[in-house]
């Protein structure tokens, strides 16, 4: 009393008590693990906050044994006592070695190793399991790229292009290794802006950080970042202020789009963070030897009677059967260590074919050649699989939303196929308009691809392959189909997305077979308020799906017992 909310706060204002409560203590900011019992069931004690009395209650709950599920909890707080004290930096709920980081001067990224751990119950023991994890950093701040998108004549930033690269990103901020989410700039304020401290004084964002970090903000011009902090199911509904940040001191985190296009980078970056299993097992190996050989961490260890194995844990696995993948009148096997039948599936006709009779391409004036080239290609590998191509109808647009959208209301009819689209651009709202338009307003099955990929020779061929099958997929036709050896079965798959954006509602997919072949799926999409179980739409779907006359009949058996 008063109510502290904050945390680390609460921890320190215990720590005046640690001569009382002993050195051996795990405390989570509400709930207080001790290996002894205290002489009175409820103690009062009072803690200073800036000459403040604070009155803190402690009060007897329960006596836990060593392999109760709630200690699970507080021996996964102890464990990021031991990652701290071996000096690793958390970021978010990882720990990461910034010591050990590796730069990337030519692509400018730095990359800090770490891992991702949990204490769980496995069988009769408790284990620890771990994972290798990576944290990337650019050597970018949020301020280069502001200034980057500069107009060297007029010297002010593009606004709009600023708030497409900067909102929704993360960006860290290495004075207290937190990372946040852009959720909008603020161009009316600046570093030079006052704002009210927890204790009510007032202070510039300048003066903050010189005092709070001995950093110095250079440009006092630059507009804030606004970070709507982080978000929880339970407080969708809950306001809260919003958390102000100095681009200058944010470092862009993750890989942008360019840098997901240079072959250079993504080759770089695989090589260091994509282990194989002798490397990782070695990572996770001097963590152990890490722990093994610290004296704080295992004076931490003893504190509580409480070793590591110095072994893995060993189990038995078992390599499924191979599955024959069935493509017209062919069959062959899927290679079990790549998983990858692409190259079998090349030549020879698809399970299910559809003619294409009535489509239309369109593309943009300057990518005629692109288009004309990816038809000629597409006539090369039709016939291969079967399918009857006639002449498609050639439509020249211009390179925006609208110029699509109309000569598509003009053209598309009832008997519309296909709508193959050639985009001279990766643009997201070019992208979204077509498919918003032949997916909402005129249901039609269409097909994007992006002109700079068919501008490649040697590959073309593939690319109109591949094209040619989604194309057949998407009118309702099959590629290939599996034998699962399971009879009347319908195969279900569910996934969720969270807007994180507007921080509203959730969106469940949800897809079930309809067919023998499992060829053909059903397909819905719920709404659902955050924090909504999925059970509730689950059943909805599961009505709403269609039944194949096989599932039918089990369906009826079922209910009748």
């Amino acid at each position: 009393m008063p109510d502290i909310e904050d945390g680390k706060v609460r921890s320190e204002l215990l720590l005046q008590h640690k001569a009382f409560i002993g050195e051996c203590h795990i405390f989570d900011g509400s709930s207080l693990l001790l290996p002894h019992k205290l002489l009175l069931p409820k103690t009062e004690l009072v803690s200073l906050l800036k000459n403040q009395v604070v009155k803190l209650t402690i009060e007897f709950i329960s006596e836990l044994s060593p392999n109760s599920p709630d200690c699970l909890r507080y021996y996964n707080i102890l464990f990021r006592r031991i990652l701290k004290q071996m000096n690793l930096k958390q970021v978010g709920r990882n720990y990461y070695n910034k010591q050990e980081a590796t730069e990337f001067f030519d692509h400018k990224l730095v990359i800090w190793p770490g891992y991702v751990t949990s204490i769980l119950e496995y069988e009769t023991s408790i284990t620890l399991c771990a994972d290798v994890n990576h944290k990337l950093l650019r050597m970018q701040t949020a301020y280069d790229l502001i200034t980057g998108l500069r107009d060297p004549q007029t010297r002010k930033e593009d606004v709009e292009q600023v708030s497409k690269e900067l909102i929704g990103s993360i960006v860290f901020t290495l004075y207290n290794n937190k990372t946040y989410r852009v959720d909008a700039i603020n161009w009316e304020d600046n570093p030079r802006t006052k704002f009210k401290k927890s204790g009510g004084a007032e202070i510039t964002f300048v003066d903050y950080y010189r005092e709070q970090y001995n950093t110095e903000v250079t440009d006092l011009t630059q507009p804030l970042l606004i970070s709507k902090g982080k978000w929880k199911k339970s407080q969708q509904d809950t306001p809260h202020k919003p958390i102000m940040l100095v681009p200058e001191l944010c470092y862009l985190t993750g890989l942008s789009d360019k840098m997901r296009k240079d072959y250079r980078v993504m080759r770089d970056l695989a090589l260091h963070m994509r282990l194989d299993p002798e490397r990782r097992q070695h990572e996770l190996r001097k963590l152990m030897n890490t722990i093994q050989t610290n004296r704080e961490v295992q004076r931490e260890l003893q504190l509580w009677d409480l070793k590591f194995d110095t072994n893995f844990v060993s189990f038995s696995g078992r390599i499924l059967k191979e599955v024959r993948i069935f493509q017209g009148r062919r069959a062959f096997d899927s290679h079990p260590q790549f998983a990858d039948w692409s190259r079998e599936t090349r030549s020879g006709p698809l399970l299910n074919v559809k003619s294409l009779d009535h489509w239309l391409i369109l593309y943009p004036t300057r990518n005629y050649g692109a288009a004309s080239s990816l038809v000629q290609s597409l006539r090369k590998v039709t016939p291969t699989m079967g399918t009857a191509m006639r002449e498609a109808k050639m439509l020249e647009v211009s390179d925006t939303v609208q110029s699509y959208t109309t000569v598509l209301e003009n053209h598309v009819s009832s008997k519309t196929q296909m709508v193959l689209c050639v985009l001279s651009s990766e643009k997201k709202d070019l992208y979204d308009g077509i498919k918003q338009y032949l997916c909402v307003k005129c249901p039609t099955p269409s097909q994007c691809v992006v002109a700079r990929t068919l501008d490649k020779p040697q590959t073309l061929m593939t690319i109109a392959t591949k094209i040619a099958q989604q194309m057949n997929c998407k009118m309702g036709g099959a590629l290939w189909k599996v034998e699962t050896g399971l009879q009347n079965a319908m195969f279900i798959g569910i996934d969720c997305f969270h807007d994180t954006v507007n921080r509203r509602k959730s969106i469940a997919g949800f897809v079930s077979s309809i067919n023998q072949e499992l060829t053909q799926w059903f397909s819905q999409c719920i709404f659902q308020e955050s924090g909504q179980e999925l059970v509730n739409g689950l059943k909805t779907c599961l009505e709403d799906a269609p039944l194949s006359t096989e599932q039918k009949l089990v369906a009826v058996q079922l209910h009748s017992l």
